[in-house]
């Protein structure tokens, strides 16, 4: 029932993320639109934000995550953490598919809530050992994709960076086990997602890719499942 209830208050808050996004400050004052360096075009959030749909969309993708969450954490004092960090996982993830793009306004502010929501859940639980670790994992991945953004410029953006510093943060509360599974499924995801729209011929092996809706994707499902799937690879 607590499930139920957590994914009726998704539902709502997720419908409310377009009312975010729209207030979200563009770079520019372009009404429809603005070219970035290099050609591309960036869409004004208010332009993303009044899509037709987009409320229920984003309203039952919120939901979905959110009901997945509690069914697996429970009303545990770190799944407000969770819940906050997967609504604007929600919105981020929109904006990334259509734009190739993760605001910063929406990382930064799932960063400072899950540090802070985490501290309570530690002062709570008596967890600050799992609350350090959480940081240190954020701090690795975060390095390890800056690193791997400079090799590869093309494949990774610096919102990817950011993103895996919040991805790092929730996953590392759960221990580093649980981060790599985290992190592996995020590649896999992204790896499949290209590979299939490759053979539909809808992108070619250059073709840049989203690749936050997956990392978010990974995250999820190790935060939900990470335990059973690290279980079942060590034969535990």
């Amino acid at each position: 029932m607590t499930a139920i209830a957590v994914a009726v208050g998704g539902l709502v808050v997720g419908a409310l993320l377009p009312t975010l996004l729209g207030a979200l400050p563009d770079r520019t004052d372009v009404p429809d639109r603005d070219v970035e360096p290099g050609g591309r075009v960036r869409t004004p959030y208010r332009v993303l934000a009044a899509r037709r749909g987009l409320r229920p969309a984003l309203g039952v993708a919120t939901a979905v995550t959110w009901g997945i969450l509690a069914a697996s954490r429970g009303w545990g004092a770190d799944l407000p953490a969770y819940l906050v960090v997967a609504a604007l996982g929600v919105a981020a993830a929109y904006v990334d598919l259509f734009e190739h793009r993760l605001p910063d306004p929406l990382t930064s502010s799932a960063l400072a809530a899950a540090g802070l929501l985490l501290a309570v859940a530690a002062a709570v639980d008596g967890h600050w050992s799992a609350y350090a670790r959480a940081w240190i994992v954020a701090a690795v991945m975060f390095a390890a994709y800056l690193g791997l953004a400079m090799l590869r410029p093309a494949d990774l953006g610096l919102g990817d960076v950011k993103l895996a510093a919040v991805v790092g943060l929730v996953t590392g509360w759960l221990g580093w086990g649980i981060a790599v599974v985290g992190a592996f499924l995020g590649f896999l995801l992204g790896g499949l997602a290209g590979v299939a729209l490759v053979l539909a011929g809808r992108a070619g092996r250059r073709t840049a890719i989203p690749f936050g809706p997956f990392m978010l994707a990974g995250a999820l499902v190790a935060v939900a499942q990470g335990g059973t799937l690290l279980d079942a690879y060590l034969g535990r």
